[in-house]
């Protein structure tokens, strides 16, 4: 068995077919982070007849004035089965990179360890890879804790569509009435171009560490018709209208209850009084926002999603919404429009992170009520791993602050739990 650089072509035949592929598992991927400032390796691994039985895109960068790591972003393409092959393959690349100088070379494979269970608290029903955190800790990998919620590279908990069984008739009914209210409201998706990417940025910069450079290198990048910019826009004038319709019907509502009232003044009759009054509050303010919005002009982005399509998955790595439009679901809007958008081609749709706070009242509640509307499957994934080749100056380094400023977490929250 011996470590072998591999050329683009060689990498890729591999990786496109291995059972672990993914999207940062490419050659795309690495001349996209090599914008970011990485440098990388195609690594394989030959057996003793010269066929390839491991291969992993390593991303460098030094951290520090004279330090340098090893990334390999979702993990090796390996048996991670295969005990004997696992650790022949980490025996030989920790000394590859250790005799290169590298401090620690650091993994998240993206292996799924459970399915989180809501009927249970949403505790994990856990499978046998579980057995795969133990084989690398034998290794010397240390895994990494989750702090705080969505923590890592990558998200550690992961909601995806299964698109062919996808059914909006299953979702809550509370759910169902709030994306047929965004019809009416005025919200509609539109492809758009790297040219607008500044638009969804400016909408995402206060969620994200990215800066909008990298969105565009994504786009240019992932060409082909293996990314796309979407960009969710509000026709205010529909909005007003709606809103005014809405108003006028609730307060013929509201008079009823009132009467109601005078008639019987019970416990549920009060209950029905009280829950028209928000109703008729929340239409009047939708009815001032549109009013005022129409103002400036007659429409206006309120979100949007980067997606990349890469097999049979659609993933997002980007999305966001403006939070003074939040009245509008445009959310709830987005995941239903991308499941329509992508059912017919592909099988699953990756909704990008889900909080492991799954509390009511958790500052991460929305983030996370919005995703759980659509009943995806909720997959625990394995986590983190650092492989230390330097003990002393890891310590250093970690000491000083310097991992948390080369690895963000996979979306940025401006609140305190």
């Amino acid at each position: 068995m011996r470590i072998v650089e591999l050329t683009i072509q060689e990498f890729d035949d591999y990786a496109s077919n291995s059972n672990l592929m993914n999207y940062c598992q490419t050659s795309k991927y690495a001349k996209l982070m090599g914008e970011k400032g990485f440098s990388y390796d195609y690594i394989g691994y030959r057996d003793d007849s010269n066929n390839l039985v491991a291969a992993s895109l390593i991303l460098i960068k030094k951290i520090g004035a004279f330090n340098k790591f090893a990334y390999a972003p979702k993990g090796f393409l390996i048996d991670y089965y295969n005990n004997e092959l696992l650790r022949m393959f980490v025996r030989d690349l920790s000394a590859h990179y250790k005799k290169r100088g590298f401090i620690f070379i650091k993994i998240n494979p993206e292996i799924i360890i459970g399915v989180l269970n809501p009927k249970r608290n949403f505790l994990p029903d856990y499978n046998q890879n579980v057995g795969i955190i133990d084989s690398l800790k034998d290794l010397g990998f240390k895994r990494r804790r989750e702090i705080r919620p969505l923590d890592f590279i990558m998200p550690r908990i992961n909601p995806y569509i299964v698109l062919k069984n996808f059914d909006i008739h299953k979702m809550d009914e509370k759910y169902q009435e709030i994306i047929k209210n965004c019809d009416k409201r005025g919200l509609m998706v539109e492809l758009a171009t790297n040219k607008d990417v500044q638009i969804l940025y400016d909408i995402i910069k206060d969620n994200t560490y990215e800066d909008v450079n990298y969105y565009r290198n994504l786009l240019n990048i992932f060409n082909d018709g293996e990314s796309e910019l979407l960009l969710l826009k509000v026709d205010y004038n529909i909005c007003l209208a709606n809103a005014q319709k809405q108003y006028e019907k609730e307060l013929d509502n509201n008079n009823y209850w009132n009467m109601m009232i005078q008639r019987e003044s019970s416990e549920k009759n009060l209950a029905e009084k009280m829950a028209s009054d928000r109703r008729v509050n929340t239409y009047k303010e939708e009815m001032v926002s549109a009013t005022e919005r129409l103002k400036r002009e007659k429409y206006q982005y309120v979100g949007g999603a980067i997606v990349i399509k890469y097999k049979n998955r659609v993933s997002i790595v980007a999305c966001g919404f403006n939070k003074y439009d939040y009245y509008l679901a445009p959310g709830y809007y987005l995941y239903n429009a991308l499941i329509e958008r992508y059912k017919n081609d592909f099988e699953f749709l990756d909704l990008f992170g889900l909080s492991s706070n799954f509390n009511p009242d958790s500052p991460y509640y929305s983030f996370n009520e919005e995703k759980l509307a659509f009943n995806p499957v909720l997959y625990e994934f394995i986590g983190e791993f650092d492989l230390v080749l330097n003990e002393s100056k890891f310590k250093a380094i970690q000491s000083k602050g310097l991992l948390s400023k080369e690895f963000y977490p996979a979306y940025k929250f401006n609140i305190e739990e």
